[in-house]
C-alpha cells in the first residue's frame, strides 16, 4: 500500500479523532463490562478455592450425639482417599465480656483447617490461647481469658495471638451456640494437651480426589455426594458400636452409684422390719392394756379403772405417733430410692447416637459466599450483554455512517486508479484500529482491574485476602468477534454496497429524500402556530426516520441500563425486608427443648415488652421428588390456624389477599411450589429429621421470598403423619427493641432452661442484607459505566448528525441564522430524542430489571423487583445533565462550520 495512502488514513483520523476515540471508548466499554463482570464469578470462585488449598480446608464435617473416638476415626479412614482429623470443643459463655465462644482444640499435628495468624502466633504452652480477630478488642493480646469447664485441666488462659480459622470465611457470621442467646460472637483454639477429656467433639474430613476440584464445580458435588453416601453406610455401623461404648461407659460409672444404692436399700429394709417389730410391740401393749381395764372394772368401778390407765394410754398413743413418723420417713425414703433407682436406669439406657455430617456449604458464610458468585454470575449473563449489545450496534451505525459520508472520497481513489481491495483496506485498517485498541484496553482492564476492585470491595466482608484474577480465552474469543462483527461487518457490508457502483456515481452525493407532508401538517391549527425553525425540526424528525429510532433506542438503551442498575440497587436488599418485615410479622423465634415450656412462657407473659405470643410446632423437612434436586423447608403447625395471620401473612402470589390455613391440606410457599411445578390438590413426598417419610396435600400456594416454609393446621398434621403436633416454639411480638433489651430477653428464656434458642427476625434480616451486599459493587460499577457510554452515545450520535448535515447547517448560516439558531435546529430535536428516550428507557429498564432478577434468583430466594423514586429521577437527571453537555459542545463545532462550504458544488 503506497505511503501518501496511508497517510491519508490516518489524517482522516486525525481529523476526526473524535469520533476515533469515541468508538474505541464504546468497544472499550462494552468489552470491559461483558469480560470484566463476566470474570468476577469466577474469580471469585478461583480466590476461595486457593484458600481452600492453602489451608487445606476440610470437606466435611462430622458429629455425633454421642461424641466421636478414635474409632470413629479409623472407621472413616478405611474410605479410599480420606484423610481424617478429630478435634475437640465446647461451647462457651463467658462471663466476664458476655460472649458466647465457640472453643477448639488446636496441635501443631493438626493438617486440616489451618490457621491464619494476624498478629502474635499460635499456642505454644498448656496456658496459652489464640482468638478470633474480631474479638480482638475484648481479650487484647496478654490478656487472661477463663473457661470454667470440666472438659479442660486449666481455667485460666493467656491470649498470644489473633487468628482467622477457614471454618468462618464471612467476618460477620460465626454460626449457632448452645449457650447464651444462640448466636456464637467468635471462636478460641486452646492447645489439645490442655483438654481432660477422652472424647472428641468433631472430625473433619478431606479427600484426595476432591483436592484439584473447584468446590462450585458440578464434578465436585457429585464426587462428593459419592463420598457421602459410603460414610453414611459406615457411621450406620458405627451406631451399633458407640451405643454399646456407651452402654459399658455408662454401666461402668453407675457401679458406684448402685453400691451406694444397695445399701441404703438395705438400710430402709432393716428399718422396716424394725417398724414392723415396733407395731406388734404396741399391739401387744394395747392389748395388755384393754385386758387390766376389764379385770380393774370388775374389782373397782369402769370410771375408776380408766383413771388409773390413763398414763400407760399416754405412753402408748405416743409411741404409736413415733411409729407413724417413722412410717413416713421410710415411704419418703423409699420415694427417693425409687427415683434414683429409675434416674440411673435412664442414665444407664442409652440409645443409637446420631451422626451428622456437613458439607463445606454448610459451614457459617460459606454459602453466602457461593451464592454471591453465582448470583453474579446470573447478573453477568444479561446486564453485560445487553450493555455490549448497546455498544455494538451504535458502533455498527456510527461505521456504516461513516463509510457513507465518505462515498465521493471513495470515488475519488478509484478514479485515480485504486483498485477496490486497496480503497476497502483504509476503512478495515480504522476498523481494525479501533476494535485492537478498544478490545486490548477493555480486556486489559476488565480482566485485571475490576474483579479486584469488586473483591476490594466485598473483602470487608470475608476472610479471604489474596486474589486470583484469570484471562478467560473464551470470554476474549466473544467479545472480540463481536467487536469485529460491528466494525468489519459494517465496513464490508457498506463497501460490498458501494464499491458495485461506478466511480462515476460514487463523485455524486446521494440525492436528499424528497420532503413528504407529515401528520402534524394536517393539524392545520397546530401547524400554522409553529415557527419556521420548528417546522424545520418536525419535518426533519420524520425524514429521517432511522435516525430517530436509532438515537432514541440508544439513549433509552443507556437510560434503561442505568436504571436497572438503580433497580439491582433496590431489589436487591428486598428480600430480607419483605421477608421479616411483611411475610413474617413476628419479632423473634424461641426455640424450646423437649421438656416443658411453662417457665419460658411466663417469661414471655411477664415482659412488658412482649405484646403477644403463639405456640407453634416446628421442624426442618426435605421434600422429595422424582427427577428434581431436594428442597429444605420449615414446616409450621398450628393449633389455632386463625391466629397464625397475626404473626405470618399467608398472602396470596402477587396480591396482598391474605389466607388462612385450610382444614384439609398444607400451605405451600410459592418457590417450593414452582421448584416441582405443583398446582392445587397435588401431593407432596418429604421426610423428617430422622428420615421417616410422610405425604400432605397443597391446598394454597403463599408468597414467600427467603427460604421454604410449609403451614398447616394440627388437626391435619395429626392425620397426615399419624402423630401429634409437639408444639416447640414460639412466634413472639414485641415492641420495638434494641440489641441490649433483645439479649436480656433471651438470657431470662434461656436461664429457664426449657429454651434451646432465641433467634430475632431483625438479627436474620441484617445477616441477610449482608449476604448479598456484596453484589452493590457490582450495582454501582454499573451505574457508573451504563452513565458513561450514555454520554459517549449521545456524543458520537449527535457528532454523526453534524457530520451528515454539515452542508445543510452551513447553508442555514450563509443564510443569515445565528450560531444560536442554528444551534437550536440540532438541540430540539436532541430534545426530543432525549425526552422520548428516557420514557422508552423506563420500559426497558424495567424489564431489564426484572429479567436479571428472575435470573438471579434461586430456589432458596426471590428478588422482588423494585426501583424507588429516586432511581427514575436520577437516571432521567444524569441523561439530561449529558444531553446538555453534548449541546455545549455541539454548539462549539456548529460555530467553526465553514461557510464556503455551502455553496462547494456536489457535482
Amino acid at each position: 500500500m503506497k505511503k501518501t495512502y496511508l497517510k491519508s488514513t490516518f489524517r482522516d483520523i486525525r481529523f476526526s479523532l473524535g469520533r476515533f476515540i469515541a468508538i474505541i471508548l464504546i468497544i472499550f466499554m462494552g468489552v470491559l463490562l461483558f469480560v470484566g463482570v463476566k470474570s468476577v464469578g469466577p474469580d471469585l470462585t478461583a480466590s476461595a478455592q486457593n484458600e481452600i488449598k492453602t489451608n487445606n480446608m476440610s470437606d466435611l464435617q462430622i458429629i455425633s450425639t454421642g461424641g466421636l473416638t478414635k474409632d470413629d476415626q479409623k472407621s472413616v479412614e478405611k474410605i479410599s482417599g480420606s484423610q481424617v482429623q478429630l478435634s475437640k470443643g465446647f461451647d462457651y459463655l463467658e462471663k466476664n465480656k458476655k460472649n458466647n465462644l465457640k472453643v477448639y482444640s488446636y496441635s501443631k499435628a493438626d493438617k486440616q483447617n489451618k490457621l491464619a495468624v494476624v498478629k502474635g502466633h499460635l499456642p505454644q504452652q498448656q496456658d496459652q490461647v489464640v482468638v478470633d480477630e474480631v474479638l480482638s478488642s475484648d481479650y487484647p493480646l496478654g490478656s487472661t481469658i477463663t473457661l470454667n469447664n470440666d472438659s479442660l485441666k486449666k481455667t485460666k488462659f493467656h491470649v498470644v495471638g489473633f487468628v482467622r480459622s477457614p471454618l468462618y470465611i464471612a467476618n460477620e457470621e460465626r454460626g449457632n451456640t448452645t449457650v447464651g442467646d444462640g448466636q456464637a460472637n467468635g471462636f478460641v483454639y486452646i492447645p489439645l494437651k490442655s483438654f481432660a477429656t477422652d472424647v472428641y467433639s468433631q472430625m473433619y474430613v478431606t479427600f484426595d480426589d476432591l483436592k484439584e476440584k473447584t468446590y462450585s464445580s458440578s464434578s465436585y458435588k457429585h464426587q462428593l455426594n459419592r463420598h457421602i453416601k459410603k460414610l453414611d453406610k459406615v457411621l450406620e455401623k458405627r451406631r451399633d458400636q458407640r451405643q454399646v461404648e456407651l452402654q459399658n461407659f455408662a454401666t461402668k460409672k453407675s457401679g458406684p452409684a448402685k453400691e451406694k444404692i444397695a445399701v441404703q436399700q438395705e438400710k430402709l429394709t432393716q428399718a422396716k422390719q424394725q417398724l414392723s417389730n415396733g407395731k406388734s410391740q404396741l399391739a401387744q401393749q394395747e392389748r395388755q392394756l384393754n385386758q387390766q381395764e376389764e379385770i380393774l372394772a370388775a374389782q373397782v368401778g369402769q370410771q375408776q379403772a380408766q383413771q388409773q390407765l390413763v398414763q400407760p394410754r399416754q405412753q402408748l398413743a405416743a409411741s404409736k405417733n413415733k411409729l407413724q413418723q417413722q412410717e413416713q420417713q421410710l415411704q419418703q425414703g423409699q420415694q427417693k430410692l425409687t427415683a434414683g433407682k429409675e434416674k440411673l436406669q435412664q442414665q444407664t439406657k442409652i440409645s443409637k447416637p446420631t451422626y451428622l455430617t456437613d458439607k463445606r456449604t454448610d459451614m457459617p458464610g460459606f454459602n453466602d459466599y457461593a451464592s454471591l458468585s453465582d448470583r453474579i454470575d446470573a447478573i453477568a449473563n444479561i446486564f453485560p450483554v445487553f450493555f455490549f449489545f448497546i455498544a455494538i450496534l451504535i458502533t455498527f451505525t456510527t461505521m456504516t455512517r461513516m463509510i457513507t459520508e465518505d462515498r465521493r472520497q471513495i470515488g475519488t481513489l478509484l478514479s485515480l486508479g485504486y483498485t477496490k481491495l486497496e480503497t476497502s483496506m483504509k476503512y478495515v485498517l480504522y476498523a481494525l484500529l479501533t476494535v485492537i485498541i478498544g478490545t486490548v484496553l477493555g480486556v486489559l482492564v476488565g480482566s485485571k482491574a475490576l474483579p479486584p476492585v469488586v473483591f476490594k470491595m466485598t473483602g470487608s466482608m470475608y476472610i479471604f485476602q489474596n486474589f486470583s484474577s484469570k484471562f478467560y480465552p473464551f470470554l476474549i474469543w466473544l467479545a472480540s468477534v463481536a467487536a469485529l462483527v460491528a466494525t468489519l461487518g459494517s465496513v464490508i457490508l457498506v463497501l460490498f454496497r458501494d464499491l458495485r457502483e461506478k466511480p462515476m456515481n460514487l463523485l455524486v452525493e446521494k440525492a436528499p429524500k424528497a420532503g413528504k407532508r407529515i401528520i402534524m401538517e394536517k393539524i392545520t391549527p397546530l401547524w400554522r402556530k409553529l415557527s419556521f425553525t420548528k417546522k424545520i425540526t418536525f419535518r426533519n424528525l420524520f425524514r429521517y426516520k432511522s435516525r430517530m429510532i436509532l438515537t432514541t433506542f440508544g439513549i433509552a438503551g443507556c437510560t434503561g441500563l442505568m436504571l436497572a442498575g438503580f433497580g439491582l440497587n433496590d431489589s436487591i436488599p428486598a428480600p430480607g425486608t419483605k421477608q421479616f418485615s411483611e411475610i413474617n410479622r413476628y419479632q423473634a423465634l424461641v426455640t424450646l427443648k423437649s421438656a416443658g415450656k411453662d417457665k419460658a412462657s411466663q417469661v414471655l407473659q411477664d415482659d412488658q415488652r412482649v405484646t403477644g405470643k403463639l405456640p407453634v410446632h416446628m421442624e426442618q423437612v426435605t421434600f422429595r421428588q422424582k427427577n428434581s434436586s431436594n428442597q429444605v423447608a420449615s414446616l409450621y403447625a398450628v393449633k389455632d390456624p386463625e391466629k397464625l395471620q397475626n404473626y405470618i401473612s399467608l398472602n396470596m402470589p402477587g396480591s396482598n389477599k391474605t389466607q388462612v390455613i385450610p382444614k384439609n391440606g398444607a400451605v405451600v410457599s410459592q418457590r417450593l411450589a414452582q421448584a416441582y411445578n405443583l398446582k392445587k390438590g397435588d401431593k407432596l413426598y418429604f421426610e423428617d429429621e430422622k428420615g421417616r417419610e410422610y405425604t400432605l396435600k397443597l391446598a394454597k400456594v403463599t408468597e414467600n421470598y427467603v427460604g421454604h416454609n410449609v403451614y398447616l393446621s394440627a388437626a391435619y398434621y395429626q392425620k397426615a403423619l399419624g402423630k401429634k403436633a409437639r408444639l416447640n416454639s414460639f412466634l413472639v411480638r414485641t415492641k420495638k427493641q434494641n440489641s441490649k433489651q433483645q439479649d436480656q430477653l433471651a438470657k431470662k428464656l434461656a436461664d429457664t432452661g426449657e429454651v434451646l434458642n432465641t433467634s430475632y427476625t431483625e438479627t436474620q434480616r441484617s445477616k441477610l442484607e449482608k449476604s448479598v451486599k456484596g453484589m452493590n459493587s457490582i450495582v454501582i460499577i454499573f451505574i457508573v459505566l451504563s452513565g458513561t457510554l450514555a454520554f459517549v452515545v449521545l456524543y458520537n450520535l449527535t457528532n454523526i448528525n453534524i457530520s451528515e448535515r454539515k452542508r445543510e447547517l452551513a447553508t442555514f448560516k450563509v443564510l443569515g441564522f445565528f450560531d444560536k439558531e442554528v444551534t437550536m435546529f440540532i438541540v430540539r430535536e436532541n430534545i426530543i430524542f432525549t425526552l422520548f428516550g428516557i420514557l422508552f428507557g423506563y420500559v426497558i429498564g424495567w424489564f431489564l430489571n426484572w429479567f436479571i432478577l428472575v435470573y438471579a434468583s434461586s430456589n432458596m430466594m426471590v428478588f422482588p423487583v423494585v426501583i424507588k423514586w429516586p432511581g427514575y429521577v436520577i437516571s432521567a437527571v444524569m441523561t439530561i445533565i449529558f444531553s446538555a453537555i453534548v449541546m455545549w459542545v455541539t454548539h462549539r463545532k456548529l460555530q467553526q462550520i465553514d461557510m464556503i462550504s455551502a455553496l462547494n458544488s456536489s457535482e
